[in-house]
């Protein structure tokens, strides 16, 4: 049994990890500035931490073994505070006991700069965790299932029956579960070759658009179509809901968006296509097809069949 620190334990993702973490049997600790217990998994301790106040985070460290690292994105939120953040954290774990830390990208991010904000602060931030003395994993997964139940493509899915995306019809996406993300994750914690690498991650198949909307229609018994949102108007919709009605926010949002939504459907070879069988030869982990995740997540109430009376 090990002990983890999960960072950022009461997002979508940090939960899922700490969850997975507490029925594997493990020790976890779920770090939040406030940690709220209600919003933790059961079995998982709270536990005060703020990347911003460097004092808080020794007595923390000095609890756990291994690290999975979670933090807020550069498109939503201050890039200048998100990496002060991820500073003040890898100075303390250097200065720790620490064995492994685990980083969770939350995007694709490559091997080099490519002029977005949300993936180049995503890209200095490997390549300072894999130059530290303290044995760090990257994982950077292109794109999640649960994506499709948030406030940017629920609606469409439920009102119109329409997959509506900023994807064009031909892309191949390989859409990843935040489950199955955990469970690489912990894979990766306990592998030896996996200490300063970078991870590009998704699930087992790459579906285009049309394909994705028949997984869907197949596990919902609902007939999906797929539309093709252009990435100005995805854009300007993610501007909205996120901007909290701050005009500049909105824009500078939906600019950042924008350009990385286009960039993720002209790039060649694509960011959204991942082949995972080496991974899966090596750690043989049962990875979530689109419809078998659909299935756990109906989104339609059961269709009541007719009585004949």
């Amino acid at each position: 049994m090990q002990r983890f620190l999960v960072v950022g334990a009461t997002g979508d993702q940090g939960y899922r990890q700490a969850s997975a973490l507490a029925a594997a049997g493990h020790t976890v600790l779920g770090a939040g500035r406030q940690p709220d217990p209600a919003r933790l998994p059961n079995a998982v301790k709270p536990v005060a931490l703020d990347l911003l106040a460097p004092a808080t985070l020794p007595a923390v460290l000095g609890q756990v073994d291994t690290v999975f690292l979670n933090l807020p994105s550069a498109s939503f939120n201050d890039p200048g505070e998100i990496l002060q953040g991820f500073q003040n954290f890898l100075h303390a774990a250097e200065q720790s006991a620490i064995r492994r830390i685990v980083f969770n990208a939350s995007l694709y991010v490559g091997d080099r700069p490519v002029g977005h904000v949300a993936h180049d602060v995503r890209h200095g931030i490997i390549q300072d965790l894999l130059a530290s003395p303290v044995p760090a994993t990257a994982v950077c997964p292109v794109i999640f299932m649960e994506n499709m139940l948030r406030g940017w493509a629920l609606p469409a899915l439920r009102e119109r029956q329409v997959l509506s995306y900023p994807h064009g019809e031909d892309l191949p996406v390989s859409w990843v579960s935040l489950d199955d993300v955990a469970r690489i994750m912990i894979a990766l914690a306990d592998d030896p070759e996996a200490i300063d690498r970078r991870y590009v991650i998704g699930g087992p198949e790459a579906l285009r658009g049309a394909e994705t909307a028949a997984a869907l229609s197949r596990a919902w018994g609902r007939e999906i179509r797929f539309e093709s949102l252009p990435v100005e108007d995805f854009a300007r919709r993610m501007g909205g809901l996120f901007g909290g009605g701050d005009r500049a926010a909105e824009d500078r949002i939906a600019t950042d968006l924008h350009a990385i939504y286009s960039w993720y459907n002209t790039q060649r070879p694509s960011p959204f296509t991942v082949d995972m069988s080496q991974f899966r030869q090596r750690h043989a982990l049962p990875l979530l097809r689109v419809d078998d995740w659909a299935r756990l997540h109906p989104i339609f109430p059961p269709i009541t069949p007719e009585v004949n009376r």
